[in-house]
């Protein structure tokens, strides 16, 4: 079954790199979707990103760093442009519905760059009080609005709303083109929603249709998520082709490939 992990980022290590690519082989990834949220996150940037890509473009999608507020729509056409294929959004100036934002959503949409939304408390390297973080802002109920206004845009849920597990959920029942991830780090809000089922919150038939799979972790932690991940579906009993939909369906259908 083919794995690709729709949610991966690039550290600020020079040799992350290295190290990443051997994990993704030891665990049967075949690629992996990566973005650079900058030195707020201890992470590489999007030029950085743009050469992981275009030296291994069999393994690695570039999804291009969109910060709402303080970039504007101009950095998504140049995203695409440079051969990025998704748009990774976090830590907005304002809530994700903030009007102001339609045109970052409108470019996205045109290129056929599905868009990752953080959701839920946002961790950062170290605090930064001048920056106007506020996780409020990624409550998941704040994409509503952009689901709306650009019904054909591709939207991912990250992390499943964290602690808006409820709220993101029914997002992705009631919105045709929204998915989720389940992606944490391991111990974390996985842990809680696995200990309460986490189908208590993706109820109804067919819900995990509409799941993607990611890591959204350091590559040492990947075998864990991996286990997780599979015991998880084991748990639930779900089908081969569900299965299929969530390891790389779901993903290669965003991204215009299946």
């Amino acid at each position: 079954m083919r794995i690709i992990d729709a949610h991966c980022h690039l550290s600020a290590d020079p040799a992350y790199l290295d190290g990443l690519l051997p994990a993704m082989d030891d665990n049967g990834i075949e690629k992996c979707c990566m973005s650079g949220l900058g030195p707020l996150f201890g992470q590489a940037g999007n030029a950085d990103v743009k050469q992981a890509f275009e030296k291994h473009p069999d393994r690695v999608i570039g999804a291009v760093f969109v910060r709402p507020g303080a970039d504007g729509p101009d950095a998504v056409d140049r995203g695409h442009d440079d051969g990025f294929r998704m748009v990774k959004i976090t830590i907005p100036k304002s809530g994700y519905d903030d009007p102001a934002y339609f045109p970052l959503w409108e470019r996205a949409a045109a290129h056929r760059m599905p868009v990752l939304f953080h959701t839920g408390v946002v961790t950062t390297a170290g605090e930064h009080p001048a920056e106007g973080i506020s996780s409020w802002n990624m409550h998941p109920m704040r994409i509503e609005p952009v689901t709306r206004e650009f019904p054909e845009l591709g939207v991912i849920i990250a992390h499943l709303g964290i602690h808006w597990n409820a709220d993101a959920a029914e997002l992705v029942r009631m919105r045709p083109n929204v998915y989720a991830d389940l992606t944490g780090e391991p111990g974390a809000w996985r842990a809680r929603a696995d200990a309460e089922g986490v189908e208590k919150h993706l109820w109804w038939q067919g819900a995990f249709d509409k799941v993607v799979f990611g890591t959204d972790v350091r590559y040492v932690d990947i075998p864990t998520i991996i286990k997780e991940d599979i015991a998880r579906l084991q748990k639930l009993g779900l089908g081969e082709e569900t299965r299929k939909r969530i390891f790389s369906g779901n993903i290669l259908q965003l991204l215009g490939e299946a």
